[in-house]
């Protein structure tokens, strides 16, 4: 649960630029070797790539096809899902309704709902919106929900009174997609306005994602779109039907985005950054540093990536990697996978994308990339 041929290269918008150090430039050609070498490797149709290093974009490319039937190319501008990527949008418009004073992240969610209901009455008076954020609330992982996701998101907000709290909140991580669209279901009561609407309006207006959308009929309905498949040893690359990923309706807070390489390159800038974009404030920087901040410890069996010191913050998971400081999450939908890994203290990331179901793929890249980015 943890997802172009253009070459992009200028100052990070809404990033304060840094001064060009000696060091190694990225190279290109290894980059391209790498990737075509990766996608052979995990059979993956399609990706695209983006990198930042030193606060500027080095590199935005698409690499082989978004669908293998008409062999169209991926182009900075092909939509893929990206995942639970989409926890981190979900929770900056928390964030926001925070610095409007509209929201408290340590408040009970029920002085915002009061229509919530847990099944332990106690529980429903003191479970807040850091807690469903950071996966801390008590309630259980997505591996003990049922397989069946409601059709509606009030349907999601029903379920919560039948499931158990499997440990004290705050205390434990236990990774829980049902309890975000909770906290998107509390955004949806102050701000009067559907998740997407907000979304949509508040986030990627702002930040410039002008091709995002939402679900599989977003991606149905795009131009450019990025055709999900899944490997089978016996007949190759299988077609994803879009009707498997319906369930991302009801789920999109946790998982639902439709975004380009193009797209999420701007939402990596802006996530190195202070809360500005293009000159306008959308985040206080104080909020910012909360939603990267350390929550809760989480097992290393969480990650593939050679890091340690794991923790899940608000939407991000953080982490140590030779010695520098991670932001990243992953995502991963039937015939999706994304990764997004950013390194503050270096204004360096890296943005993956794949119309793919090898996981293997986006955290080879993201790793191998990584290194030549901090160099």
């Amino acid at each position: 649960m943890i997802a172009a041929c253009a070459l992009g290269i200028g100052v990070a918008v809404g990033v304060t630029p840094t001064p060009a150090l000696a060091e190694a430039p990225v190279d290109i050609h290894a980059v391209d070797t790498l990737m075509r070498d990766l996608i052979a490797t995990y059979h993956v149709p399609g990706a695209a790539l983006a990198l930042i290093k030193r606060g500027e974009v080095v590199l935005e490319k698409g690499y082989g096809f978004r669908h293998l039937t008409t062999h169209a190319p991926v182009t900075a501008h092909t939509l893929f899902n990206i995942g639970s990527i989409s926890k981190s949008f979900t929770a900056l418009g928390i964030s926001q309704l925070v610095d409007q004073h509209k929201l408290d992240l340590d408040a009970p969610i029920i002085d915002y709902a009061p229509d919530v209901r847990l099944s332990d009455p106690r529980r429903t008076r003191s479970v807040t919106l850091r807690q469903l954020l950071s996966h801390t609330s008590g309630l259980p992982p997505d591996e003990e929900w049922p397989g069946q996701v409601p059709a509606s998101r009030r349907g999601i907000v029903r379920e919560f009174a039948t499931m158990p709290i499997t440990a004290q909140p705050g205390t434990r991580f236990q990774y829980c997609s049902r309890c975000v669209v909770l906290a998107a279901y509390v955004l949806e009561r102050i701000s009067g306005q559907p998740w997407e609407t907000y979304t949509r309006t508040q986030i990627l207006a702002p930040l410039g994602m002008t091709g995002a959308s939402f679900g599989p009929a977003g991606l149905e309905r795009a131009a450019e779109a990025a055709q999900p498949y899944r490997h089978d040893s016996a007949f190759g690359h299988v077609p994803v039907p879009w009707g498997r990923l319906a369930y991302l309706d009801p789920l999109g807070p946790a998982g639902g985005i439709d975004a380009s390489i193009a797209d999420l390159t701007r939402y990596a800038l802006f996530q190195l950054g202070d809360g500005m974009m293009v000159g306008r404030r959308v985040l206080s920087a104080h909020m910012m540093a909360e939603l990267h901040r350390p929550e809760i410890a989480v097992g290393s069996a969480w990650t593939s990536l050679p890091v340690e010191d794991l923790h899940y913050a608000l939407g991000w998971l953080t982490a140590e990697y030779h010695g520098r400081r991670l932001i990243y999450h992953n995502g991963v939908n039937p015939g999706f996978r994304a990764a997004i890994v950013l390194v503050p203290s270096a204004q360096a990331g890296v943005v993956v994308l794949a119309n793919s179901d090898a996981g293997q793929f986006t955290g080879a890249a993201s790793v191998s990339l990584l290194e030549q980015l901090l160099r």
